[in-house]
């Protein structure tokens, strides 16, 4: 029981996109005693690149030659850098069309199971008005989930179902499904018989991932983009759901210990409630349309036990 405890959290480790590493990470790069002080582009393409390497890496399967194997990996790392990658600028276009201040995405290779720690933008400047911080805020999450929900459609119709292994046979990792994801493998491949389960292919476990990525990011804790927006939207009103977030992970750090990660660092790091902005203008009609579409995307995609052991 505890091995497979520890592979478990291990693999929900590989499978995090854990921003508020990324975030320490780039505070460090971007700390200079001169404030108007950029960080070079040369970091952010070098981090680009060697993530690119390490995702490649990371999804790179056995074949009869090197390049082979190499070439292999491809297929995932363009697709989850490309969801990536799309979120950040999401991020990054938002607070230069407000006059923000923000740097440019901060990729973090790591050499997990994804090959990565994710990306990072750093918001350099105050965020004065509900309009800001619904777009910085939303803009992220949501082109990064219409690329991962086109990456797990069409990832889903070149998967193919086989058994799983037989009990004592080997460890086999089992990846928790959303609810839209269950919708869009029932909806494909209609249903799964008993013994039987999906092996991704490599753009469907990228959107899988994306899927992941959104759903965490858009949890209205204290720092995160599910606080900015919802805070947009419902101003203050939004502590109350961030309380009741972090209940619901406390409830189910009993039923998958990962999340108790998360408990800690919404205590220590993150925090509950998102910092108090000026009154301003309310938001369009519109405007809160796309609010609250994120916050419908959070219960679509979250994933429950994102990683079990068989």
């Amino acid at each position: 029981m505890l091995r497979k405890l520890k592979h478990a959290i291990r693999a929900y480790f590989s499978v995090l996109n854990m921003s508020p590493v990324a975030s320490r990470i780039a505070e460090r790069l971007e700390t200079d005693p001169r404030r108007d002080r950029e960080t070079p582009r040369w970091i952010h393409a070098m981090l680009f690149v060697i993530t690119c390497a390490t995702t490649t890496l990371a999804g790179a399967q056995a074949r009869p030659t090197l390049i082979e194997s190499i070439l292999s990996g491809l297929p995932f790392s363009i697709t989850i850098m490309t969801i990536l990658t799309a979120h950040e600028m999401g991020h990054y276009l938002a607070a230069r069309r407000f006059g923000v201040r923000a740097t440019l995405p901060y990729f973090i290779p790591f050499p997990t199971m994804i090959g990565t720690m994710g990306a990072v933008i750093k918001i350099k400047s105050p965020i004065l008005e509900r309009r800001a911080l619904l777009y910085i805020g939303a803009m992220g999450p949501l082109v990064g989930f219409i690329l991962s929900l086109g990456a797990v459609i069409a990832g889903l119709y070149v998967s193919t179902i086989a058994p799983l292994p037989e009990a004592g046979k080997g460890e086999v990792m089992i990846f928790g499904d959303s609810l839209l994801f269950r919708a869009l493998s029932r909806l494909i491949h209609g249903e799964i018989p008993a013994g039987y389960d999906i092996y991704l292919s490599p753009y469907a476990w990228a959107g899988w991932i994306g899927f992941l990525v959104t759903s965490l990011n858009l949890m209205p804790l204290g720092q995160l983009d599910g606080s900015h927006i919802l805070y947009a939207l419902i101003g203050r009103g939004q502590l109350y759901f961030g309380w009741a977030v972090f209940a619901g992970l406390v409830a189910l750090a009993f039923v998958w210990p990962g999340w108790i990660v998360w408990v800690l660092m919404a205590l220590f790091f993150l925090m509950i409630g998102h910092p108090p902005l000026p009154e301003s203008a309310p938001l369009s009609g519109t405007e809160r349309l796309i609010g609250w579409c994120c916050v419908a995307i959070f219960f679509l995609t979250f994933i429950p036990v994102p990683v079990d052991i068989l």
